[in-house]
């Protein structure tokens, strides 16, 4: 068969449609690489008893989530004290469950480079070595996008293995082989979190008037410059570094909130784009319970959140739309507390928000004013009601489904709903 360079034949044809094909796949898969470099994270031994977790290549991360399984026979009381790559971060860590150490590591401005991020120390205990047995890490942007990150981990040498390797350097035959229980494992690597697919961004919730003066982030160690930064501050005057220290001392930052999500959408609104608004990964540090709340009398709502160390009291909150109920340490996580909540009845827009180092983070809370969802009359909410709703929207000058009650029908009714459908069929 002869193939002419235009593809004139048949099976050039044929053949050219196959590499058009080819590139077409070629092209999608491309288009779905992350938009970050995959994060590397270490946990090797570096001591009697102590590993050293390290990140490698860690790139705009505000949020780490570390478990580690460890072999509770021969390491136990775990401690984790953190290292130079999250200075200035605060963290929570969880060693009560013997054999698995959790911890969760937050920080406002992003974390960017290598080096360490943790040291965990345990007690020995019996005669080995100490076994790390897995390590998953979960990763996630300033705003709460998950982030990918590769994982590996080595264990220390078992005391066999060891003496076995002295015997063959000084030439003398080992007493005993090591056996594969005794060995050093193999490094275990997994990909963990999910890539970002846009680019990070973090407004400000509408209710509070100090959230408009600050749109981005600051760094909590932002007065350390780099080498490259030095030349430009020497320039500043006076008067540009006390605006700056003015800046930072009444920063504030907010997570974008479900609400904002609602108010910024631009696609159809069709049943499962609308759920997808609520389904964005938690954010590490901060979680309500339940996650979707209504804002009835009488209801209450959980927010656990990580803070700096030391004492908290009321007075050290600031509730938008809620009222403080109580207010109680975690028992089970170092430096994180539970504040119980009761929205405002009637209320869509609720907030939480808690002092840290030169900064204040603000926590929206999920709530929404009750509505009745079952459109059909049926007795039960079911996606036919959603289905309903989403088609039969009225007209400007009688909107239908106008669920708060302002004459008009935009995205509140479309979150209110949402809300209150997620409720009902969770019960």
């Amino acid at each position: 068969m002869t193939l002419s360079l235009n593809g004139s034949t048949a099976d050039g044809g044929m053949m050219k449609k196959g590499i058009i094909s080819c590139l077409a796949v070629l092209s999608a898969i491309i288009c779905a690489l992350p938009a970050f470099a995959a994060s590397t994270f270490t946990l090797s031994p570096s001591g009697e008893g102590v590993f050293t977790l390290q990140g490698i290549g860690v790139e705009g991360a505000g949020g780490i989530e570390v478990t580690i399984a460890y072999d509770a026979a021969s390491l136990g009381n775990p401690r984790a004290e953190l290292g130079g790559l999250v200075s200035g971060a605060m963290m929570a860590a969880n060693p009560n469950v013997p054999g698995t150490l959790r911890m969760a590591i937050i920080r406002i401005s992003p974390i960017q480079g290598s080096g360490v991020v943790a040291v965990i120390s345990f007690d020995r205990k019996g005669g080995g070595a100490g076994k790390i047995n897995s390590l998953s890490v979960r990763l996630s942007s300033v705003d709460g996008k998950p982030l990918p990150a590769i994982v590996n981990f080595t264990n220390p040498p078992d005391a066999r293995e060891s003496a076995a390797d002295a015997s063959r350097d000084a030439g003398t035959p080992a007493t005993a082989p090591p056996t594969s229980a005794g060995s050093t494992p193999p490094t275990s690597v997994i990909i963990t979190g999910r890539p970002a697919t846009e680019a990070d961004d973090t407004v400000q919730p509408e209710h509070s008037d100090a959230a408009d003066r600050a749109d981005e982030p600051v760094s909590a160690d932002a007065d350390q410059a780099t080498s490259d930064e030095t030349p430009a501050l020497a320039r500043r005057s006076d008067r540009a570094r006390g605006a700056d220290e003015a800046t930072e001392r009444r920063n504030i930052f907010s997570p974008k909130s479900v609400l904002e999500r609602f108010r910024e959408y631009k696609g159809e609104p069709t049943v499962k784009a609308l759920i997808s608004l609520f389904e964005q990964d938690s954010l590490i540090g901060f979680r309500q319970e339940p996650p979707v709340a209504l804002s009835t009398r009488g209801s209450a709502v959980r927010a656990v959140f990580i803070t700096t160390p030391g004492s908290k009291s009321p007075s050290d909150l600031a509730v938008m739309g809620a009222r403080l109920l109580s207010l109680k340490s975690d028992p089970d996580y170092t430096n994180t507390w539970i504040a119980e909540l009761a929205p405002v009845a009637g209320g869509y827009s609720a907030s939480l928000t808690v002092p840290q180092e030169k900064i204040s983070i603000i926590y929206p809370l999920t709530v929404a004013p009750k509505a009745d969802v079952d459109l059909d009359g049926s007795g039960s909410v079911t996606e036919a009601d959603f289905a309903l709703f989403l088609k039969k929207r009225g007209s400007a000058k009688e909107p239908l489904f106008d669920l708060n009650k302002d004459g008009k029908r935009n995205f509140l009714d479309d979150y209110i709903f949402t809300v209150n459908y997620l409720v009902a069929i969770s019960r």
